[in-house]
């Protein structure tokens, strides 16, 4: 009994570890995790927020994801702004950033996952950098699962929509 109990523990541990270092590819498709856990099913305490309504393509716009209040901190993330079901556009983000990193879900930089990081680095702010196709036209939504920690997390947190031109 105590070996089995053993074994879970370390096994709960290392799925929870091998993600501390960013979103799998495998979850680019329908944004869900891979903790051993589900999703939170109560309203995100968190909101995406877009710096325009309106872009032109291939013109960059800032957004910013928020907590509400100042527990409410960002220690996961997979972010993507999605056409429909299409991830589209792509994300710059500063080099040397201690939380975040882009991902290439089927397109380099088309996403931004986070970076293994020191529990005091975690944000209630993130100000990112967006830029869509410059072939593209209509809506966009920004799309998120954002981690409060490895046991609590939202999938499918959404931007007001954004009209590109």
């Amino acid at each position: 009994m105590w070996c089995t109990y053993m074994l879970a523990t370390a096994a709960l541990v290392a799925v929870a570890d091998a993600y501390s270092a960013g979103a799998p590819t495998g979850a680019c498709k329908d944004m869900i995790p891979r903790h051993p856990l589900s999703p939170q099913t109560k309203p995100a305490p968190y909101i995406i927020t877009p710096s325009t309504t309106t872009v032109k393509a291939g013109s960059p716009m800032e957004l910013t994801i928020s907590g509400k209040s100042p527990s409410d901190k960002i220690r996961g993330l997979l972010l993507q702004a999605r056409s429909g079901e299409d991830i589209v556009g792509s994300f710059k983000v500063e080099p040397n950033d201690p939380v975040v990193q882009l991902l290439n879900c089927g397109k380099p930089d088309n996403a931004v996952t986070h970076k293994k990081h020191d529990e005091s680095q975690d944000k209630q702010h993130l100000k990112l950098t967006w830029t869509p196709p410059s072939d593209l036209k209509g809506e966009i939504k920004f799309r998120a699962t954002i981690a409060l920690n490895g046991a609590v997390f939202w999938v499918g947190v959404e931007s007001a929509p954004v009209k590109v031109v």
